[in-house]
Formats: structure tokens, sequence, C-alpha cells
């Protein structure tokens, strides 16, 4: 074996140091050239605003809850989260709950999803709407025209920007936000509290461009029209500031209505069978061969009623995430030319689906609410 001399090892050294440091700056350029609107959240922010998700509905049947009965009603997951403030309207039938949480350092505004008729109404509302209250939030371009058809589903958005709700939404959240300035701020929720949680991070994202929004919700349906869709694409002026993620389970079927209206953000797709993960990209896709959900995400759901329904649970979003191992977690979008793309994952009902029959009938004979 040949020995190089010593002054040939110290240069070949300097090549291979050289060489980790250009590396160094080129990964760090590429992070640091990545906008937020692609950063990918954590299993564990993830799982912890599925369980925030979860918890808003425990206090649903009680009319007198306030935050002082926070720690009895919710018990011992909640031990480092402080409840800030609630509201359940009972005509528009928003609910709504904004906590902290001082070990993992994050202000979180939590909405629940459709809990009766009057908020079923709602759901099924599909006149759009301009997006905001007119005044203080709205989505404004004098050089581009586009803003102007700029629409979302009009049900969604009186839930979060009439009777008050934004207003003491804001007002809190900013007392908390001057209170704890280096917190995350997240917005999440389950149905059509995942509607309402996502105009709720646009709304914050719009008026403060100097900090980062982070939505992550679950069973979320479309909110709005395809103007609404193409604002959030990567020239949006959001995409540095705001991150929207939805996560879906299987074949529920929420996430693929109202029809003819369209989705915002990232989705997060949980195979009901083997809990694999698939990211599609601003679920359509994109021209860097960046994958869009398949085909058959829209048609299959329909295809297997009721078992597309009995997925929408939260608590079968919060089971299937908790039950993800770290290691698995994805931090990569699906590709077009990628061999997880593949149209063909809904058209077999998972072996054990059969027996789903009965249990759904059970639960929605005990169940009252969605959650």
């Amino acid at each position: 074996m040949k020995i190089l001399p010593a002054k040939s090892l110290s240069f070949l050294s300097l090549l291979i140091l050289l060489s980790g440091i250009a590396h160094t700056w080129e990964s760090a350029d590429a992070n640091k050239a990545k906008p937020y609107s692609e950063v990918f959240p954590s299993l564990n922010d993830v799982v912890s605003m599925a369980r925030l998700s979860h918890l808003v509905y425990e206090f649903r049947s009680d009319r007198n809850f306030n935050c002082a009965d926070f720690a009895s009603a919710s018990g011992n997951q909640t031990e480092d989260i402080s409840c800030e403030w609630y509201i359940h309207d009972y005509i528009l039938g928003t609910q709504v709950l904004l906590v902290s949480n001082k070990k993992e350092k994050y202000i979180a505004v939590i909405f629940a999803g459709t809990d009766d008729v009057r908020t079923s109404l709602e759901d099924t509302n599909i006149l759009t709407k301009n997006f905001g209250n007119n005044s203080t939030v709205r989505l404004t371009n004098d050089t581009d025209q586009r803003y102007n058809k700029v629409k979302v589903h009009g049900g969604f958005n009186n839930a979060v920007f009439t009777h008050d709700i934004w207003e003491q939404i804001y007002s809190k959240t900013q007392d908390l936000l001057r209170q704890y300035p280096l917190y995350s701020l997240w917005t999440t929720g389950h149905s059509l509290g995942a509607a309402n949680a996502i105009l709720t991070a646009t709304a914050f994202a719009s008026l403060y461009h100097d900090r980062t929004f982070l939505s992550v919700t679950f069973g979320c349906p479309q909110t709005g029209n395809r103007y609404w869709r193409d604002y959030f694409n990567s020239t949006s002026p959001l995409t540095n500031n705001l991150g929207i993620w939805r996560v879906v389970l299987a074949w529920d079927l929420v996430p693929r209505l109202p029809e003819f209206f369209y989705h915002v953000g990232h989705t997060i797709q949980i195979d009901g069978k083997t809990n694999d993960l698939k990211v599609y990209y601003e679920h359509y896709g994109d021209n860097r061969g960046y994958a869009g959900v398949p085909i058959g995400w829209y048609s299959k759901s329909y295809a297997w009623l009721p078992y597309a329904l009995y997925y929408h649970h939260m608590y079968k979003y919060l089971e299937y995430l908790e039950g993800i191992e770290p290691t698995s977690w994805v931090k990569t979008f699906c590709e077009t030319h990628s061999s997880v793309y593949d149209d063909d994952m809904y058209d077999n009902l998972p072996d054990d689906e059969t027996e789903l029959v009965d249990e759904y009938e059970k639960e929605f004979r005990l169940r009252k609410v969605v959650g």
C-alpha cells in the first residue's frame, strides 16, 4: 500500500474540510431559500394540534363552561396548557378555544367542528363571499384585479368574521403575543372548525408579514373558489409567513366536499390500512414535478360510503397520528414520477373495513357530535 507524504495528507484533509464547509453553506442556503409555506411541521406539533382539536369537543355540552373550569374538565391531558379564552356562539355554532403552552411555547386558536343543525346549515351554505370582514381583514391588491375574484365559502367566512368572533380572537391573541413574543402561533381544528382555522390563520398572516403562522387541520372541507386556491401559489404574499397543512385520514368524505370548491395548503394523506403517509403539494401539485392528489382521491370516497364518514371522527385522526413512528414522519412532497404516487391506492377497501358497518351505525346512535 502506498503511503502519501504528510504534506499530501494535510492538503487532502484541507480539501475535505473545505468541501464539508461548502456543503454546509449550500444546505444552509437551501433551507434559507425554502419559503415558510413549504417548511414541514414536526410530528410532535401535528399530534399536539390533533389533541387540541379533540379536546375542544369536551366542552361542547356545557353551556356554562369557561376557562376557570378548564383544568377539572379536561383532566390530566392539559397539565402544561393554560386556557386563555373560550367562546361558544350558539347562533353561529362557532366554538373557539384559545390556549397557551409554556412548555412547548405556543399559542393556539382551536375551532370545533359541526355541532348542531344550525351549524350544519352553515356547512351547506355554499354561497361565496369576499374573504374577511371587508374592513380590517381583506385581501387587496390595487394592481391585480384577480384579488377581486377571490371568494370563500360564505358559511365558513360568517363563522369567523361575524358576531364579533374575529375581533375577540384578535384582541385576546394580541394580548398573549405581547406577553409571549417568542411563542409560535397556531390555528387548528376539525371539520368545519378546520375551515375556520385556515381562514383565521390567513387573516393573521395578511395583517402581520413579520411573523410566521402555522395552521394544521383535520378533515377540512374545501374552502373557496379557484381564485382563492390560486392566491396561495408560489407568488402569494403569504408564502413566507403562512404554512397550511391539512391532514386527511383515508377515505374521509368531508375533505372532498363541497363540490366545485377548492383546497388551499398541502395535503397530508394517511393511508387507513398501512398508516403510510403521502404529502401532496398544495393538493393539486405544481410544475416542479410535485404531485397533486390522484384522480381516484375524490371519486373513491363516494364509493366507500358509509365507511368514508366513519373516518371523519376526530378521535380516529388522533388515534392514527399517535400511532405513527417519528422515524416514518414525512419530510418531502410526493413527486409525479415517484413509485409511491399511486392512483390505485383507493381501488380496494382495506380487509378489515367490512367490519366497520356495525361499529359505524352504533357510534352514530350514541354520538351526537362529529368529534
